[in-house]
């Protein structure tokens, strides 16, 4: 079993919009304005964002293509701005993405070598899962 996180962008529905594949070891800081680049051209109001989105030069791209930032703070920053809990509350919705999209076992155990699979059937995860929205 490899060790590989997902960065995935949501629509508030809880729709895949953008996936990206990392391996376990690097940084969400390397993957992240690539999703916030997408985020702003679907036209989102807000990124939302664990502790480990926390980053100056995150927040700056995010805040200059017209998003807000909601994003935590790690304990070791120097400075920490009030966090809107109501805004917060909507990272929510890509934990339940993910959560639905690990019922599925080959998805869940990442029995495919090749990450270009293992991303094929996320997206098929993902597909299976709206569908069962929406029918």
């Amino acid at each position: 079993m490899h060790d590989t996180k997902l960065h995935i962008l949501v629509d508030d529905m809880g729709r895949l919009l953008k996936l990206r594949l990392s391996p376990g070891q690097a940084s969400d800081h390397t993957y992240a304005p690539e999703l916030i680049k997408s985020a702003i051209s679907c036209k989102a109001k807000a990124v939302v964002g664990d502790k480990g989105y926390d980053s100056a030069s995150l927040r700056d791209q995010i805040h200059q293509g017209g998003l807000k930032a909601v994003i935590p703070y790690r304990k070791s920053a120097r400075v920490h701005k009030p966090l809107s809990k109501r805004h917060y509350k909507q990272r929510n919705i890509v934990e339940r993405f993910i959560g639905r999209i690990k019922e599925n076992r080959r998805v869940s155990r990442r029995y495919d070598k090749k990450a270009s699979h293992f991303a094929n059937f996320v997206l098929l995860a993902a597909i299976k899962s709206w569908l069962n929205v929406i029918c």
